[in-house]
């Protein structure tokens, strides 16, 4: 049996292979710290369980409306100061992600993606058999260059893929450059899809929403602001026409996230407490990040991240094989090539792991450095 043109050009995910790996080098007795998921390591809060729990005994275990509950939109709704029509819920981000390329990307047209940037764009482009635009922005501090986005542009472009803070640097994007990329997509057509799914996880830098532009679909969720990955909890932000047109995929789709998770979080949203909890994990973030900088700078070019808990190191050497011998000194590391070109000598490293393992980790790394000195 023949799989489907539009997958040839497609790969299974890098990271869950570094995972797998992982966990096969677990398996057979070596002690890894892995540094490849991207997903926080502390548990969902208990406050958002207990709420979820009540929810299941009260009867949350059906259908809910395709757009979602309407105490969470309205939550939503009111943090990002939209109206409730223009929130959909979508089972985790991704869904919503794939929703509007569906939606969006005609194929043929042009889809340009910022590089280095989350490598399922790179997928959700060529899925629909578009062509991929990438623009460089290692010498920009990983933030585009509206005036290079400007060069690329034209009617043939159907998406522009944003994602800050950024999955794999942790940059933030200013508020100027956001909004200049939006009226130069708007003057060509484009739809801007803003994939905010770490906007709550920041540091130095408070990243600007784009909520509420005309032609911009906002993506977000609650998988890693309240460590929620498995629950499958996110939503769309949109002019009322462009959720239409996103609601004829999620319908056959996603249909509805989980009613009780979905209730759960317009509780915790609801009662003022979801701040405190966000705020409890990004300070250890915070931590983690400056320990992390503080050591690895000595080594290699860093930048500093803004938000997210990702660092992009280039290490000078074929990531690929960088990535499997770090391996030898119990590090596993995501290679740079998934997040797009011009990554061949990077590697993404998560530092979402105890500060024990992260200590571990840093020790590896120096001694791998040591002998390749």
């Amino acid at each position: 049996m023949r799989e489907a043109g539009r997958l040839s050009q497609i790969s299974t995910s890098m990271i869950r292979k570094m995972f797998e790996i992982v966990e096969k080098a677990k398996k057979e007795g070596r002690d890894i710290v892995s540094l490849t998921i991207g997903e926080p390591d502390f548990d969902t809060p208990r406050e958002v369980i207990e709420r979820a729990c009540k929810a299941m005994n009260a009867g949350y275990t059906h259908y809910t409306s395709n757009f979602g509950l309407e105490e969470l939109r309205e939550a939503i709704a009111e943090k990002y100061g939209v109206s409730i029509s223009n929130v959909m819920v979508t089972a985790g981000g991704s869904e919503a992600l794939i929703n509007a390329s569906l939606a969006f990307i005609e194929e043929g047209t042009r889809v340009v993606i910022p590089t280095p940037n989350f490598l399922s764009y790179f997928t959700y482009a060529k899925m629909c058999g578009a062509k991929i635009e990438q623009v460089k922005t290692h010498d920009t501090n990983y933030t585009p260059d509206p005036d290079r986005i400007n060069e690329v542009m034209d009617r043939d472009v159907s998406v522009v893929f944003l994602n800050y803070p950024n999955n794999p640097t942790g940059a933030v994007i200013s508020e100027r450059d956001a909004r200049a990329i939006v009226e130069i997509a708007a003057d060509n057509g484009a739809v801007v899809v803003s994939d905010e799914i770490y906007d709550q996880i920041y540091y130095d830098v408070k990243p600007a929403s784009l909520a509420g532009y005309e032609n911009v679909v906002c993506v977000n969720g609650f998988s890693k602001s309240l460590a929620m990955t498995g629950w499958r909890i996110g939503f769309t932000i949109a002019d009322e026409k462009l959720l239409d047109s996103m609601l004829k995929v999620h319908q056959v789709n996603g249909v509805c996230a989980p009613a009780f998770a979905q209730k759960a979080v317009a509780e915790v949203m609801a009662e003022g407490i979801f701040d405190k909890l966000l705020s409890r994990m990004v300070s250890e973030f915070r931590k983690r990040r400056d320990y992390v900088y503080s050591e690895l700078s000595k080594i290699y070019d860093v930048i500093k991240p803004e938000g997210a808990f990702y660092m992009f190191i280039n290490v000078k050497e074929d990531c690929m094989v960088y990535a499997e011998k770090l391996l030898e000194y119990g590090v596993a590391v995501t290679p740079g090539l998934p997040f797009g070109d011009y990554n061949e000598t990077y590697v993404r490293i998560s530092y979402a792991n105890s500060m024990e393992n992260l200590k571990k980790a840093v020790d590896g790394i120096k001694n791998y450095e040591s002998q390749r000195a």
